[in-house]
């Protein structure tokens, strides 16, 4: 399968850890395509896409979201501002069904995977966070995506065995926290294997 991840600069892969590479490692039988660019929000991610395009695949990750939060947060946890303004709610619902509509007409099967800040329990930041992907957990289940990831599960898991710490500052990961998310990307990409895509 060929699949594209598009995203903002957890997918891209810095700063921090990246994923990517470990994941393409665990999923070696697949082209995987990084469309990540750091500092992306829904909306400047949809533009950058609109830009430069993207030739059809079978499938496409879609985790951005995170910048949209954060943007006007005092004290976010993120070393550089996002590419655009803050967004609110009814903007960013539709934003994100402008993106994921976008991204209908190019991939097959599409994952959303919900942004999410660690580490920062009982923050503001975690509590927009948590907004942010409740919207965009809504507008995806309205476009009948069956495949929407939350990875708190996940690192809840490696937290309780003992991993850690997962970021280097509540949003950008480490190299076990990259090591989570290649792994829970990876079962992902598995299963729309065995689904045929």
């Amino acid at each position: 399968m060929l699949i594209a991840f598009l995203g903002d600069s957890l997918t891209e892969g810095w700063p921090g850890a990246a994923f990517f590479p470990l994941l393409e490692r665990r999923v070696a039988r697949h082209a995987l395509l990084n469309r990540g660019r750091a500092g992306d929000t829904v909306s400047t991610l949809l533009a950058r896409l609109r830009r430069d395009g993207l030739a059809p695949v079978d499938a496409a990750f879609v985790w951005v979201g995170v910048n949209d939060a954060l943007a006007d947060a005092r004290d976010a946890p993120r070393p550089q501002r996002a590419h655009g303004p803050p967004t609110r709610p009814t903007r960013l619902a539709a934003d994100y069904e402008a993106l994921l509509r976008w991204t209908e007409a190019r991939a097959r099967r599409i994952v959303v995977v919900l942004p999410l800040v660690l580490e920062a329990e009982g923050t503001p930041w975690e509590e927009r966070a948590a907004e942010t992907a409740a919207t965009m957990a809504a507008v995806a289940a309205r476009r009948g995506i069956r495949r929407i990831v939350d990875l708190r599960p996940g690192f809840a898991a490696a937290s309780r065995e003992g991993r850690g710490p997962f970021t280097i500052d509540g949003v950008h990961f480490t190299e076990t926290g990259a090591e989570v998310v290649a792994d829970a990307l990876a079962a992902v990409v598995d299963e729309l294997t065995d689904a045929g895509a």
